[in-house]
């Protein structure tokens, strides 16, 4: 039960604490590369775990985790052809080859095109979202954060806000 309410506290905490910029937007890259990659691999779970150890916001992780997981599929034609492309790259054959044959690797199956593609365009994508989200987080973060936190959903989940002390 304690594990539980150490979950729930930590949710409130990311909901109640407006991060920095930086913290959320770490938050979407990160839900960035776990959205693109398909679920059946091994590698967005480690990808999360990754994630839950960083200082990323897990709520703004959870988000664009949710947004990328729905883009997804539309990509799987674009993410194919890159696969594939790297996946039969000559040079590198016997270098697929030797890794496949270490234990836990064929988990993340990396020989689908489609994993192999996702997981090189979350890469090739994590550090332009990244910026580009600390600018947005900087420029419209505050002001969505305290529309967000005047919902009725929010003040049912984690409580009403406490009283300002400096009004008198």
């Amino acid at each position: 039960m304690s594990v539980l309410k150490a979950i729930w506290n930590s949710f409130k905490g990311s909901v109640k604490g407006f991060d920095t910029s930086h913290q959320l937007a770490l938050g979407v890259a990160f839900g960035l590369l776990i959205g693109l990659i398909p679920k059946d691999s091994l590698l967005p779970y480690v990808i999360a775990l990754v994630a839950l150890l960083s200082r990323a916001n897990l709520l703004s992780l959870g988000a664009s985790g949710l947004a990328f997981s729905w883009l997804s599929p539309k990509l799987d034609v674009v993410t194919h052809q890159i696969g594939r492309w790297v996946l039969t790259f000559d040079p590198l054959e016997s270098a697929w080859t030797q890794l496949y044959q270490l234990p836990i690797v064929p988990w993340t199956r990396f020989e689908n095109t489609v994993v192999t593609g996702s997981l090189l365009m979350g890469l090739i994508l994590c550090l332009p979202v990244y910026l580009t989200s600390v600018q947005l987080f900087e420029k419209f973060g505050a002001p969505v954060a305290k529309m967000f936190m005047n919902t009725r959903l929010v003040s049912w989940l984690i409580g009403s806000p406490a009283p300002n002390p400096q009004k008198s």
